[in-house]
């Protein structure tokens, strides 16, 4: 297996098409059940055929399942607490794999159920030989289950690494990601007697096709590991209607609360680059972008009360070749305590919405499909 890193250049036009967008709001049917959304969908995850959406009950040992197609509730999944199927402590992210199988990430493990709730395999480095290591992203398996790919990082330099873990021989093989270390600039916290708040950059993996794909942030540029060729390579995106990188220079460790708001709120006034999206029904890729916009409150205050959002379409070259700032609107969707986590399904982007504690979606439709 090769694991090498290698620089990719690119060039993308100064004249980008626009972007047509059609917006519409879809409610999710409950009937007399109620969905958790006290997290929104931020602790969610689609299935690999993005047919369900899943929703964590983090520290209560469920999921919550909606179907995307009849946009309809259909079952509270209930796991066990403990034994070989047990949910695990606090699972805060799911997702799904090529086999269709639930990914579920807790702090110290990850394990893999299918849709009986039957535990397939459970994911531990703490107590392997790999001195310390531990994924800070969620893992992504090869489709036999041999092979583990995810992230570790050097907390104590910023460095983010690309580790591949062999399950068989158990030994574990990593590349440092040129220029990710940037995001630590832009991390805050605030320390509260033994705690303490953090509020990071995180680089982020996914599964797009053959290709693992990784992004932070704070910047457009993205390492893209290739399943097939076994490569890993770098491309700029570069965008058009912003920046293509974070450049402000902020304190990171500061004396307040108040002050770990407003150091918030000033790094997102600069552009934050999403994680980019696709589906199998094209060959591009699509990917959000958000600037910040601020303004003081009835109290004086600082807060963020909205954002300009930007839809960016690329070639399967990581170029690209559209770009348009969505309507006027969008940007609040953006500006609430709990992130958006978007998805792309049927050409469309979902966004999470809450009417009235009820679930909906705002579909940004950027005819994909046409």
């Amino acid at each position: 297996m090769l694991l090498s890193s290698c620089k990719q250049s690119s060039t993308s036009s100064s004249v980008l098409d626009g972007i047509d967008i059609a917006v519409d709001t879809v409610m999710i049917s409950t009937g007399d059940d109620i969905i958790n959304l006290k997290w929104g969908i931020y602790q969610s995850g689609i299935s690999h055929d993005k047919k369900y959406l899943f929703i964590s009950g983090g520290t209560s040992p469920y999921l919550e399942r909606i179907n995307l197609e009849t946009l309809a509730y259909e079952e509270k999944m209930i796991f066990d607490v403990e034994g070989p199927n047990g949910f695990g402590d606090y699972v805060y992210a799911v997702s799904s794999d090529v086999n269709n199988n639930l990914i579920l990430t807790s702090h110290y493990s990850t394990s893999i159920f299918n849709f009986d709730k039957q535990k397939l395999k459970k994911h531990l480095l703490i107590g392997r030989n790999f001195e310390g290591e531990q994924f800070t992203s969620k893992i992504i398996h090869s489709k036999d289950y041999k092979t583990t790919f995810g992230l570790v990082q050097n907390h104590d330099t910023g460095e983010i690494f690309f580790a591949i873990v062999n399950e068989e021989t158990d030994v574990l093989r990593k590349v440092k990601l040129n220029g990710f270390e940037k995001a630590e600039d832009f991390t805050v916290r605030h320390q509260q007697g033994r705690g303490a708040s953090i509020s990071p950059q995180n680089t982020e993996i996914v599964q797009l096709g053959n290709k693992l794909v990784i992004t932070n942030p704070v910047f457009s540029k993205i390492a893209v590991y290739d399943l097939v060729e076994q490569n890993l390579k770098y491309y700029p995106c570069l965008p058009t209607l912003t920046a293509s990188e974070k450049t402000g220079t902020y304190i990171k460790d500061v004396n307040s609360r108040e002050e770990f708001t407003i150091r918030k709120i000033e790094i997102g006034k600069e552009v934050t680059f999403l994680p980019l999206m696709t589906e199998a029904t094209t060959d591009k890729y699509v990917r959000i972008s958000t600037i910040g916009l601020p303004k003081i409150n009835e109290k004086g205050l600082l807060e963020m009360d909205d954002h300009r959002v930007f839809v960016s379409i690329l070639n399967d070259s990581y170029e690209v070749i559209k770009e348009t700032e969505v309507p006027d609107g969008i940007g609040k969707l953006f500006s609430n305590f709990i992130p958006q986590k978007p998805f792309l399904k049927d050409g469309k982007i979902w966004l999470y919405l809450n009417i009235n504690d009820e679930l909906a979606f705002v579909r940004l439709d950027l005819g994909l499909r046409q």
